[in-house]
């Protein structure tokens, strides 16, 4: 079993929460799930349990799946599925209009931000675990539960979906 101290544990907060953020935003898009508040409590709850954590996964992906479940617990404390149709480009990680972008390459970002906000849970949850945030297979499979090679045919469906979503947009 491993064991990280609370002094290195502060540490890494720095490091960790903007990536937090950002995943958790996304996968809040469009919702009225605050989520600093979220993040807050995540580091509290993480902070108050690090003698919980074994070391068998990263110290992100641990963070992530509390981060994850605080937010399933907000939504069904709502009732309410998040309404992600016009969620701002950058809580996908997506940048936003920039001075040098043109109209066209803003067009394409709002297309494919449209696209992946439009995708089922299931499928924009492994999209933005996987492509923005960059966890492994085995990482999201942590975080999710489900076994590596249902997210990687998940990962083959939101790619198909996605890309006839953009086709069907003329992009």
């Amino acid at each position: 079993m491993g064991y990280i101290s609370r002094n290195f544990f502060e540490r890494q907060i720095p490091e960790l929460y903007p990536r937090l953020h950002r995943s958790i935003s996304a996968f809040a898009a469009g919702s009225n799930v605050d989520v600093d508040d979220v993040l807050q409590e995540t580091f509290l709850k993480a902070f108050k349990k690090i003698d919980q954590f074994d070391g068998e996964s990263a110290l992100y992906t641990w963070l992530y799946s509390i981060a994850r479940n605080i937010t399933i617990d907000e939504f069904r404390k709502r009732k309410r599925k998040p309404d992600r149709s016009n969620t701002p480009a950058d809580e996908y990680g997506i940048a936003a209009d920039e001075p040098e972008s043109n109209e066209y390459e803003q067009k394409e970002i709002d297309d494919l931000r449209n696209a992946v906000s439009e995708l089922p849970d299931l499928l924009r949850d492994i999209v933005v675990m996987k492509t923005l945030e960059g966890l492994s297979y085995d990482e999201i499979s942590e975080v999710t539960g489900v076994n590596t090679e249902t997210l990687k045919n998940r990962m083959f469906r939101a790619k198909k979906e996605l890309a006839e979503r953009l086709k069907k947009n003329g992009v």
